[in-house]
């Protein structure tokens, strides 16, 4: 069913043109109109949600030639992405409370990061993927850096810039060589061509001016030809270079423990969720397209950077003691569990599933961990992890809440981190030759059961504070109960969810 003119960009125009009325919204209302903006900004997502859900079930479609897809598995991680936002914008109202003014701004920035993300799930050109990139990442920026009176917000917008335009640049370079050697933006094309003439025969098929040039200044045909058999798969490297960035896989991960600590902790529990998710589904793009032609062995390396970044993520978290930093490795290791359903991908659609599955769990049992840790730092202006001693004395429903989302963390059941993990490990042991990166997982989930039970730990036998935790914001309340229905509701109703997901996807 082809989409007729910008329907397709639907969602995506809904949300820029939210974002400009929040901005609009925020300049002419009074100062005590000011929460007005999240008002908007929240019922406003009504509106994209309404637009990808009703074509969910849809058939593929490549639009603009080929350069942006509508299926599915794009709108079932846009529905993860939206979700993700809206929970965001409910925990941020009373962190921003304090601002005399800065909603519309704050609120815009997250929906034009939220537009890249979504338009990263569905590109299928170069082009596209590096505009939704940048998009992507100039918002975050500025949103890691928003509490400006605030040294460690600034430095991990520092740190965060200069990493994100370094990975930019390489991304950048890698998407020059492939543009240059295969003479299409297009994967699809691209692919095409080197599956035509295989990737040694690349010069042959990309513009002439190229091969000539380098025939011209002495190099022999034969050579040139070899040389672009050996650039192809380096280009391909640099752009999962950027993308590594994106989703914090080790070692391109070194952004994420002081941007996470720093940013506002709404912002952190988006950036631990939104953009891993949009950078997933643009790897998965890749390697069901690029990676057999010109990485025969990507499997291999990816299992290797995933076996490495679940080692590093859980193992680093042991030793911290700031409860953001703690969540920050966990998040890295989280991104290893999650590249083993894309080496599966490569062979069995049960990968695919895999990974939705486990981002739905994700999002719930991760941000609602966050939203816990913004009621200490609220009632205790901290955010270390001893500042949730004797929890279960002076607020024992969210400490019971804070235990479920750990336990959903380290993949016990009944919880949705249970069932994520199940589907990913069993993927793996169900192709048998990467049987052993379930091992490798299952070790790992072990060992993270440290440093969550340490949490605990400290809820259930540290001395308590002296006064109890009489700051519920009302936002944090409505987002801890929605993160406590879908972490149960994915782990309780597995069948369900699991049949729903191979139907449509």
């Amino acid at each position: 069913m082809p989409y007729n003119d910008l329907s397709i960009f639907g969602p995506e125009l809904s949300l820029c043109g939210l974002a400009i009325v929040v901005l609009v919204a925020d300049l002419i209302v009074p100062r005590r109109w000011r929460l007005l903006p999240a008002g908007l900004a929240a019922v406003g997502l009504a509106i994209p949600v309404y637009l990808v859900a009703s074509r969910w079930m849809g058939p593929q479609t490549f639009e603009f030639m080929g350069a942006y897809v509508i299926d599915s598995f794009a709108d079932s991680f846009k529905l993860v992405l939206l979700a993700a936002a809206l929970l965001v914008i409910l925990l941020s109202v009373d962190y921003l409370r304090r601002l005399e003014r800065g909603f519309g701004e704050y609120f815009a920035l997250l929906l034009f990061s939220l537009t890249g993300m979504m338009l990263l799930t569905g590109a299928f050109d170069l082009i596209i993927i590096y505009l939704s990139f940048e998009m992507i990442s100039l918002s975050g920026y500025v949103l890691t850096g928003y509490m400006k009176q605030d040294r460690k917000s600034n430095e991990a917008a520092l740190k965060y810039f200069l990493y994100g335009a370094a990975a930019s640049a390489v991304m950048l370079y890698g998407i020059s060589l492939i543009y240059g050697l295969g003479g299409s933006t297009r994967l699809s094309e691209i692919a095409a061509r080197f599956m035509a003439s295989g990737p040694t025969a690349a010069v042959a098929v990309q513009p002439a001016f190229l091969q000539s040039t380098l025939v011209q200044v002495g190099i022999p045909e034969v050579y040139v030809l070899r040389l672009a058999g050996l650039m192809m798969p380096l280009a391909v490297v640099m752009v999962t270079v950027g993308l590594g960035f994106k989703i914090a896989m080790v070692p391109f991960h070194a952004w994420a423990p002081d941007a996470y600590e720093g940013a506002p902790t709404p912002i952190t529990a988006f950036l631990s969720i939104a953009p891993k998710a949009a950078g997933f589904a643009l790897l998965v793009r890749l390697v069901l397209a690029w990676y057999p032609l010109l990485m025969p062995h990507w499997p291999a390396l990816l299992a290797a950077l995933a076996t490495l970044t679940m080692f590093a993520g859980n193992l680093w978290a042991i030793r911290q003691t700031n409860i953001k930093r703690m969540l920050a490795y966990s998040s890295i290791a989280h991104a290893g569990y999650l590249l083993i359903g894309v080496v599966v991908a490569a062979t069995e659609t049960i990968g695919l599933h895999g990974l939705i599955i486990y981002f739905a769990a994700y999002l719930f049992m991760n941000i609602g961990a966050f939203a816990v840790v913004l009621l200490v730092a609220r009632n205790r202006g901290s955010e270390e992890i001893a500042d949730f001693a004797g929890m279960y004395r002076t607020a024992p429903v969210f400490a019971a809440a804070m235990v479920i989302f750990l336990l959903s963390l380290t993949g016990i059941p009944p919880t949705g981190g249970f069932l994520g993990k199940l589907y990913i490990f069993g993927a793996a042991i169900s192709t048998g030759n990467w049987a052993w990166l379930a091992v490798v997982g299952i070790i790992n989930s072990a060992i993270s059961v440290y440093y969550y039970m340490n949490v605990v730990r400290v809820m259930y036998f540290g001395e308590p504070g002296e006064e109890a935790m009489t700051i519920q914001p009302v936002g944090i309340v409505v987002v801890v109960a929605i993160c406590l229905v879908g972490t149960f509701a994915i782990g309780l109703l597995p069948q369900a969810i699991i049949e729903l997901i191979q139907q449509y996807v």
